[in-house]
Formats: C-alpha cells, sequence, structure tokens
C-alpha cells in the first residue's frame, strides 16, 4: 500500500524568488495545511500534487493594493482577470468609493452613483449585481466573510459612505462636517478598524466630477476633518494607512509639489503611512514626478512617511466616438452628436461637409486639459477592425492619408461600426521618464484599478507587465527586485506579515511563472457583466499557476473553481 502523502504540494527544482528582494535560491517548496511547511533544499516525502518547477520561477502571490473591485467581489467568484495574473490578495475600496456603511436608500442610491460615475463602473451592473444586503459596517464586514471567491480581499474605509452616513444627502457632498460630525466619523473610522479594514481612503483630485457635475466630499471637506481621521488611524489598530487620490493629481508640478506638504501633515497627524497616488509622470512636465519622487523620499522622517504609488504603465482611458469618453468630450460638435442621437448623431456629422469643417477647427484649437493636451501624436488606435492601424498614433496616420486627424477618427469609426477604440495618452507616455520612477527607491507599485473603468483601462495586468517589461525587456528592475515590489513590500505596508514571503509557517499564497515567457497579450471585449454589460480584459501568458492559501487557484490562467479566498485582516 502506498504510503500517504506528507504534503497538499510540493513544487520541485523550482527558481525560488522569496520577495525579500534578496539573492534567487533554488530547491523545492512544500505546502501543508495552507502553510509553507519547508522553502528550499530537497523536500523528501510525498504530496498529494508534485509539481515540476524546474525552469520556472516560484514567488509570492502578488498582492494588488489599489483595486475597485467592491462590486465584483458579489458577481464574479474568480475576480477575473486579476486571478489571471498571479495576483492572489486584493484590496478594495480605494480613494473614497466604497459599499458601507450604507444607511438609508438616499445614501445607497449616492454611493452606487458616485462609485460609477468616478470609476466608470455602469450603475445598472451595480444595482444588478450587488445585493445590498447589510448596512453597517459589522454586518458589511461579515457579508464579506460569508464570500466564497478564489482570491484573498481586504478593505479601506471610504471617505463617500462615511460621509454620507453621518451628514446625509446631499450634506456628503455639498458642505464641511460640524465638530460633532467630524467625531461621529472618527467613530464609524474606528469601527472599521477594529473589524479588520487597513484604513482609510478619500479622492481629493481637482478635476474629478461626482454625479451629475456635482463636488466630492474630499473636495468639500475642510482641513481639520481629514486631520481629525487621521489622529483616529494613528490611535487604532492595524496599519491605519490614510490613502488618497491626491487634490494636484492632474495638475502641474508647482501644484504637486505644494500638494506633498499636505501629505506630511497628514502622516505628521496619524503617525502612519500616507499612500498618495497614483504618481504619474506627465507628458507636458517630463520628470516632474522624478523630482517629486526625491522630494518625497527627502521629506520622510520618523512617524511621518509618505509612500508615493506609482503605475508601471503608460495611463490612458480608451473610448468609442459613439460614447461620451475623454477624447469625444474635448471636441464639442462631435459631444453634442453623441450626447444629442449617439451613432446616429455621429453619422449625421460625419455626412455634413462643413459640420466636418467645424471639427476639423476644433480639433486644430483642443484647449490643453487633463485628459488631452490637444496633441494628436498622443492619440492611438486601440481596437480596430481595419488592418494596419492598432497601435499608431493618429498623427501618422493621418498624415499617410493626407487627411486631418478628424476626419480620420470619423471614417474609422464608420467603417468599423463604431467598434473603434482610440486612447488618448493622459500620464506616463515616456518610457524613459516611467522607468526612473519604477527604478526609485521610494516607489510603490500599485494604482491597476482593477475593477474600474471597465471599457476604457486595463491596468489590472500590472504585474505581469512589470515583470515582462521592467525586469525582461528593459531590465530596469531586478527579477528579485520587481517581486518584492509586487509581494513582500506590499504585505509589510499593508500589515500583512503572515504572507507576502516565502518563509516557512506564512501562509501558502504562490505565483509559479515561466521568467521567459510572462507577457501581456491583445486586449479583448467580453461580455459578462451584471445586465450584460461589456468590459476590455487583457489576457496573459506565462502564468503557469496559482495557489491562495494552499489551494492551487488558477492553472494557465484558468480558475480551477476553488474559492479558497477569504477576507483578510491586518496580522502582525
Amino acid at each position: 500500500m502506498a504510503s500517504e502523502a506528507e504534503y497538499d504540494l510540493i513544487f520541485r527544482g523550482a527558481t525560488i524568488v522569496d520577495g525579500t528582494g534578496g539573492p534567487v535560491t533554488g530547491g523545492d517548496v512544500a505546502v501543508r495545511n495552507g502553510e509553507l511547511a519547508q522553502v528550499g533544499g530537497h523536500v523528501g516525502g510525498r504530496a498529494a500534487e508534485e509539481v515540476d518547477a524546474r525552469d520556472l520561477v516560484l514567488a509570492p502571490g502578488f498582492i494588488d493594493p489599489h483595486t475597485h473591485l467592491d462590486a465584483n467581489l458579489f458577481w464574479d467568484a474568480d475576480l477575473t482577470p486579476s486571478s489571471s495574473f498571479g495576483v492572489t490578495t486584493v484590496v478594495t475600496a480605494n480613494c473614497g468609493y466604497a459599499l458601507a456603511p450604507v444607511l438609508s436608500e438616499e445614501a445607497r442610491r449616492y454611493l452606487v452613483a458616485a462609485l460609477s460615475t468616478v470609476e466608470q463602473i455602469p450603475e445598472v451592473s451595480i444595482e444588478t449585481g450587488v445585493p445590498f444586503d447589510w448596512s453597517d459596517l459589522p454586518s458589511y464586514a461579515a457579508r464579506l466573510d460569508e464570500l466564497d471567491v478564489l482570491l484573498n480581499h481586504a478593505f479601506l474605509i471610504g471617505h463617500v459612505p462615511l460621509r454620507a452616513a453621518v451628514l446625509g444627502v446631499p450634506g456628503a457632498y455639498t458642505r464641511q462636517a460640524t465638530p460633532d460630525e467630524i467625531d461621529a466619523m472618527g467613530r464609524l473610522l474606528r469601527q472599521g478598524t477594529e473589524l479588520g479594514a487597513l484604513g482609510f481612503s478619500t479622492d481629493q483630485v481637482i478635476g474629478n466630477p461626482g454625479p451629475g457635475g456635482t463636488a466630492l466630499p474630499g473636495q468639500v471637506c475642510g482641513e481639520d476633518e481629514l486631520l481629525s481621521l487621521a489622529a483616529v488611524l494613528g490611535q487604532g489598530p492595524g496599519p491605519g494607512l490614510f490613502t488618497m487620490a491626491n487634490a494636484a493629481l492632474l495638475m502641474g508640478r508647482d501644484a504637486r509639489v505644494a500638494d506633498l506638504a499636505w501629505h506630511q501633515r497628514l502622516a505628521q497627524a496619524s503617525g502612519r503611512p500616507v499612500v498618495v497616488g497614483p504618481i504619474f509622470d506627465d507628458t507636458d512636465d517630463p520628470g516632474g514626478a522624478s523630482v517629486l519622487m526625491d522630494m518625497t523620499l527627502a521629506g520622510q522622517r520618523p512617524d511621518v512617511t509618505v509612500v508615493p504609488q506609482i503605475s508601471t504603465r503608460p495611463f490612458e482611458l480608451w473610448t468609442r466616438l459613439d460614447s461620451p469618453g475623454t477624447l469625444v468630450r474635448s471636441l464639442p460638435s462631435l459631444m453634442a452628436a453623441v450626447t444629442g442621437t449617439g451613432a446616429a448623431g455621429v453619422r449625421a456629422l460625419a455626412a455634413d461637409p462643413e459640420a466636418r469643417a467645424q471639427l476639423r477647427r476644433e480639433g486644430a484649437a483642443v484647449p490643453a486639459n487633463p485628459v488631452f493636451n490637444g496633441r494628436w501624436d498622443h492619440v492611438r488606435v486601440r481596437y480596430s477592425l481595419q488592418p494596419g492601424v492598432e497601435g499608431k498614433d493618429l498623427a501618422s496616420l493621418s498624415a499617410e492619408r493626407g487627411i486631418d486627424p478628424t476626419d480620420l477618427l470619423l471614417d474609422l469609426a464608420l467603417a468599423d461600426d463604431f467598434e473603434t477604440q482610440v486612447a488618448t495618452v493622459m500620464r506616463n507616455g515616456d518610457d524613459d521618464e516611467v522607468a526612473r520612477l519604477v527604478a526609485h527607491p521610494a516607489a510603490m507599485i500599485g494604482a491597476s484599478d482593477a475593477g474600474a473603468h471597465i471599457l476604457a483601462n486595463t491596468d489590472s495586468c500590472y504585474a505581469v507587465w512589470t515583470l515582462q517589461h521592467w525586469v525582461r525587456e528593459r531590465q530596469v528592475l531586478s527579477l528579485e527586485r520587481a517581486v518584492a515590489m509586487l509581494t513582500g513590500d506590499q504585505a509589510r505596508l499593508l500589515g500583512f506579515a503572515d504572507r507576502g514571503l516565502l518563509r516557512a509557517g506564512l501562509a501558502a499564497d504562490l505565483v509559479l511563472f515561466d521568467p521567459d515567457r510572462i507577457a501581456t497579450t491583445r486586449v479583448r471585449f467580453v461580455d459578462d457583466q451584471p445586465a450584460a454589460g461589456r468590459r476590455l480584459v487583457t489576457d496573459a501568458v506565462g502564468v503557469e499557476m496559482s495557489v491562495v492559501n494552499g489551494v492551487v487557484a488558477t492553472r494557465q490562467g484558468t480558475s480551477t473553481g476553488a474559492r479558497p479566498g477569504r477576507r483578510l485582516r491586518p496580522v502582525a
């Protein structure tokens, strides 16, 4: 009779990158009862499953600190496509947008509208897919504990529902809070951290509109409110992170530098890290982000820690010509056609010579704005049924054809029956400048926005892109450093002392990948959201397996059907 297996999993002959940033080692790794039983050397005995890991890298599972997957937890148990990229833990409720507390129907409608407006998640999907069978923070946390999902998840306390619970609607987004209301928000925040929330999040971005063009809670609140909430974090359990999309995110260098002083005041008030981001390089101010990173690093001192969260990818938002996306909003006559009768309005515009001439005049004189600087070489065709156009910028394409960029836009849209997708490169357009951010000693990788901008952005593949582009293609990061930035550094910041590294006794969250093949592939559309919603997803190759809490979660990027994920609480 065969002896009983001593382990659940053994990876044989792996290239071990342990998440510390230390040297690569080789050997076997054994998993038992959800934990790492042995890391390195030869593992004797047998396992229920043995994996030939020769020529493959075994690393801690990737931790995504900046997602908007709050709603997806309730309709997509596999949390795709994040799970296909080797991610094993996600953090939700970033930028102030969260699903609890929700103490009234009016507040619920506002939370849904705010999340939909800013993060571009269709309201109908949220209304259809999220049960909202909770009210306060304890009932929400209990509901999260019941979920059967593929990935681990943890949450922040969002500013939007916090204000809606205390100030009501419309007070949440129209006025400053009284001292008593600030105290009430502080009590709710403390309750949240005692339930395991990692901290607090807000959106102060100047230029971000709320529902119907209204202000956002983080834009109307007073400094005293946020300083008081920061102090609550400093007195509470867990990492007590204060995370924010900062006011000057879309502004010039001077404003961004001035904003840093505010972040330092918040950090001083809490004594805990203030996570600011995303930090992008501005195409119109190359190098400005690196200067800001240098100043952030130079300003660090005991109990005043500002963490700049960077994106490793070009930041662009896709749009079709029959919907009011970023580029369409910059061209008044096109925007009027879209908001009037949609595709029919655009077809009518295209058939009218004078309307086309007006659009050309608008395209030649676009006022610089946070989403489009008027440069057509910064607008690229990202999806088209026409040959030879994908990946090219409109300035080059229109010059090749001897026509105006706006005429090219219309012609492509009509030829593709409006399936054409173009993208404005808003930030991180210079690969060499992004390389400086990626290699900066103060950098914390994040800003995937997974779950948000579902028809406009696919940065949830950031971990795969980092290994593909910044390690293999550009050699800006070593493999060891990149893995540490995606795993151990994240776990340390988020308060997950029980995972993020390959050490015996820690949680067995793992990713097995081929360092020579790992890469993103072509973006595609899928119709898999509630209420027949559509979204963009990016596929990946080279991710051979992921393991969550000791259970094989994916193989070749595809879910195994297991549901080992759970809500994580900070572990000291």
